[in-house]
């Protein structure tokens, strides 16, 4: 009986470490990410600081590369993955719900007005605060926890500081753990 308790321990633990290694593997999608809204709020802050009529350009051109790319990625992924585990099933399941909601929030940015980037920064904590708990994975969650404090001041500052606030919590919550990620994949493939 505890021999077959043990070998039980075991799966479940080979179970989560092969959870833990294909989430390893979606390090490009943070980088990739948060290099994207990082780069196009920085952008945008510094041409409207030039009071440039173009200053939304850097959205109009780097959000729908990040999403060619994606794509191409996801495309090629997908032909490597064989079995998903119920936690890989049940992260895919809330990163696709935080994807509509972020869309439904993004085109009635009009109603929301200057709430607009603190809501999107309750998303982004959200999400990778349950996929950081999920795998344990500490940058994520003091990711997630900047994220919440950051959408607390965006509520009190203009819309131009707002977009700073918006660049570094991508930064905290996608880039830099999406880097964190991508050294601990490298780590355990040597």
């Amino acid at each position: 009986m505890e021999n077959s308790n043990q070998q039980n321990l075991e799966l479940i633990a080979q179970t989560i470490k092969t959870a833990q290694r294909r989430f390893y593997d979606d390090s490009p999608y943070y980088i990739l990410w948060g290099s994207a809204v990082f780069l196009a709020s920085v952008l945008q802050y510094f041409l409207i600081l030039a009071q440039s009529e173009y200053n939304p350009i850097g959205w109009a051109v780097l959000i729908p590369a990040a999403l060619i790319i994606q794509f191409i990625y996801t495309r090629n992924q997908k032909k490597k993955i064989q079995i998903k585990t119920h936690v890989e099933s049940l992260l895919n399941t809330m990163w696709t719900a935080f994807g509509i909601t972020l869309m439904i929030v993004l085109f009635f940015s009009n109603k929301l007005g200057l709430n607009t980037y603190p809501v999107i920064l309750c998303l982004y904590a959200i999400s990778t605060f349950i996929s950081g708990s999920a795998f344990k994975i500490k940058a994520f969650v003091l990711g997630s926890i900047l994220c919440w404090i950051f959408a607390i001041v965006c509520f009190f500052v203009d819309f131009q500081t707002q977009l700073l606030l918006l660049s570094a919590g991508v930064l905290v919550a996608f880039l830099i753990p999406g880097i964190v990620l991508r050294a601990n994949e490298k780590a355990e493939e040597n």
